[in-house]
């Protein structure tokens, strides 16, 4: 497994500071040797970025150069061990395999729930159930509307009272108090729930 990133026309002490601060990095931090390319680019391209900035009243360039690298594998180390990304958090992997009831082995993967994953995640806020049958409930309200409200409550799922009002011609006041009728209709029906 070859890794030659090639910085042609880069500075030489950039390049080989950045390649040696790669190579430090795999084995820390969670990072592996199948990572350091990515490192290395990572780093350039912070320095890159920098480099307009050097001023050499204020250091010499290889200084420069260093302070930029050195801060960048700071942050990066940092951005590693943040909270959710923390990898010594992980302490399993979602491929390792489990013993069944059956004597028989599944991936880890398979025994979580995954709605109740959406849930927790703010993905999805009620049981696929209740939200199947709120789709039901809603299909069915909706059908029993007057056509102008069945066409409104269509239109308001995509687009705003302003569009609507600047699109229709309608003041938006008089579809406010369209709106005012929506809702009792759907309080009627059981569903103030989810207004």
């Amino acid at each position: 497994m070859g890794f030659d990133n090639r910085y042609e026309g880069i500075d030489e002490y950039a390049v080989r500071i950045i390649k040696h601060k790669a190579r430090q990095l795999v084995g820390r931090a969670g990072f592996t040797e199948s990572d350091r390319e990515d490192l290395e680019q990572e780093m350039m391209l912070d320095l890159l970025r920098r480099l307009p900035k050097y001023n050499p009243d204020r250091a010499q360039r290889n200084t420069f150069i260093a302070r930029i690298v050195e801060h960048k594998v700071a942050t990066i180390i940092e951005a590693r061990k943040a909270g959710m990304r923390d990898y010594r958090l992980c302490t399993c992997s979602l491929n390792d395999r489990l013993e069944d009831d059956e004597g028989g082995s599944i991936e880890r993967l398979e025994t979580i729930d995954q709605e109740e994953y959406l849930r927790r995640t703010g993905k999805l806020s009620r049981p696929a159930a209740e939200l199947r049958d709120l789709s039901i409930d809603l299909g069915r309200v909706i059908a029993s509307l007057p056509p102008e409200l069945r066409t409104l409550c269509e239109r308001l799922q995509t687009e705003s009272v302003t569009e609507i009002s600047r699109d229709t011609g309608i003041p938006r006041g008089t579809i406010y108090e369209s709106i005012k009728k929506l809702r009792a209709i759907f309080e009627d029906a059981g569903l103030r729930d989810y207004l």
